[in-house]
């Protein structure tokens, strides 16, 4: 087994004993404003975890568990989320610009002024919290895109895409 350092800019750095950090189980840890750009965390188990300003542009966080994780002012941006579980997540001011939530779940995600700008929402469960004050101009939705009661993304700058 290997040891896998992940740097932060506001802490110590974190040892995992872990061959990768793909399927890695890093429930509730403390990652406030680690540095993860372009780590593949594929299949990771995040719930919980303290990720507020977090680097992670351009990560491979496709299939991961974020349910509950702090992702307040956390970088995202062209990060792949695709199939991701984003439940009850903290995303707010979060930048997600030019991101691959395909399929994602962001069921009860507080996403006040979270940017989505450009990112695709294919398919996403996009039932959140405070939904109206979030950034979407240019996200890409389709007919399977979940919204909450009444809110209709394109007063807000979303693209539909596909037939309709």
């Amino acid at each position: 087994m290997n040891v896998i350092i992940i740097y932060s800019i506001a802490n110590e750095p974190i040892q995992l004993n872990v061959d990768s950090l793909e399927q890695s189980n890093l429930d509730n840890l403390n990652l406030h404003r680690a540095i993860l750009n372009k780590e593949n965390l594929c299949g990771a188990s995040l719930i919980g975890t303290n990720l507020r300003g977090a680097e992670l542009r351009e990560a491979n966080l496709s299939r991961t568990n974020l349910t509950s994780a702090l992702l307040m002012v956390a970088m995202l941006e062209n990060s792949n989320l695709e199939s991701s579980n984003l439940t009850n997540a903290k995303l707010t001011g979060a930048i997600l610009s030019n991101v691959n939530l395909n399929n994602a779940i962001l069921v009860g995600a507080d996403v006040w002024k979270t940017d989505f700008k450009g990112s695709k929402l294919m398919g996403a469960n996009m039932v959140c919290e405070r939904i109206q004050d979030c950034l979407l101009e240019g996200a890409m939705f389709d007919d399977n895109t979940v919204w909450p009661l009444g809110f209709d993304p394109l007063e807000y700058g979303a693209i539909m895409v596909g037939d309709k």
